[in-house]
């Protein structure tokens, strides 16, 4: 009898979470007819909420008829569901610090201009860029593991293949409204999985007080320079991505040694800032996107764009510039 309700709650969680993608897809092709609405002082959500619990009435009822097929049974599959929905809750808990409820609820689209919009990039979106998203792919995970039916697979494998299609144009709207700021986002991070070598990251950070820079991995110094010292601030790619770093900064000095660090360090974009202003110029990268070898010179600004000189096709060997 337990085995039968549990059955039941996982395939309505299964049919309300599948339609996420559906719900969002109402919302951002059309964003700006509900923010003609919102204007005119009716609420989007009057429409779009009765719509969202039809489409789980759809859903429910499209897979009712095969709903008792199970791949498998035991009780020994809610172990490790147990162990997502722990995850997943974990998520929704972590995902909603530092992030608005308006955020959360989807407002910024629907409200266009809304002062309350911000690019947060903290807590756990400094590892991932959609946890809810992860939150709920976890608890369809761990309803589809519990249970064991067909249609809860199903319905998870529907909701990755169109999550999937959502994420790619979420991304697309954050880049249009945010711009560079969410572009080096998006290239920093990724969108659902943390990378493996995120508790490296995470201990990696740059900082510059705007005479030296300094940085800083698993808590102990690695190097510190001064910027007056510099003679050619470099950026690198290469294949290593997206399991191992593949993004790096050199900073070459004028006895020939030069220093990296990695472009996905902590403070990264303010440690650019500090430097650049005190350099007097404003540092901008270049690599965000390239996933193969290549290098870039950031400064001196007459000297900006042209190609590292590279060593062994894999490290830039970064030399005095000349004057020609």
């Amino acid at each position: 009898m337990m085995q039968m309700w549990f059955e039941l709650a996982g395939w309505l969680a299964c049919a309300v979470y599948s339609t996420i993608p559906a719900f969002w897809f109402m919302i951002h092709p059309f964003a700006e007819r509900w923010r003609a609405r919102h204007v005119s002082g009716r609420s989007p959500y009057v429409v779009l909420i009765p719509v969202w619990v039809a489409m789980w009435a759809i859903m429910a009822l499209a897979t009712r008829s095969w709903r008792h097929v199970a791949l498998y049974s035991g009780a020994w599959t809610w172990v490790p569901a147990v162990l997502l929905f722990a995850i997943g809750i974990t998520l929704y808990a972590k995902s909603g610090k530092g992030f608005s409820a308006k955020q959360l609820g989807g407002m910024p689209e629907l409200h266009g201009a809304d002062p309350d919009q911000r690019l947060a990039t903290d807590g756990i979106r400094a590892h991932v860029r959609h946890p809810v998203y992860l939150a709920h792919l976890c608890e369809m995970l761990a309803w589809s593991v519990g249970t064991g039916l067909a249609v809860c697979w199903t319905l998870t494998a529907f909701a990755i293949a169109t999550g999937a299609v959502m994420i790619h144009m979420e991304d697309a709207e954050l880049e249009k409204r945010f711009g560079d700021a969410y572009r080096r986002y998006r290239d920093k991070v990724p969108a659902i999985f943390p990378r493996a070598s995120s508790t490296q990251m995470e201990r990696a950070r740059l900082g510059c007080d705007g005479i030296q820079i300094h940085y800083e991995s698993q808590g102990r110094q690695i190097w510190q320079i001064a910027i007056a010292d510099l003679v050619c601030i470099g950026e690198y790619t290469n294949e290593a991505g997206p399991w191992l770093d593949d993004y790096f900064l050199v900073f070459a000095m004028k006895n020939g040694v030069w220093y990296e660090a990695s472009f996905y360090s902590d403070a990264c974009d303010e440690t650019l800032a500090a430097v650049g202003k005190a350099l007097g110029c404003e540092l901008t990268l270049g690599l965000f996107g390239s996933t193969t070898y290549a290098s870039r010179i950031v400064w001196p600004t007459d000297m900006k764009g042209r190609p590292l000189i590279m060593a062994k096709g894999v490290n830039p060997e970064v030399r005095q510039p000349t004057k020609t």
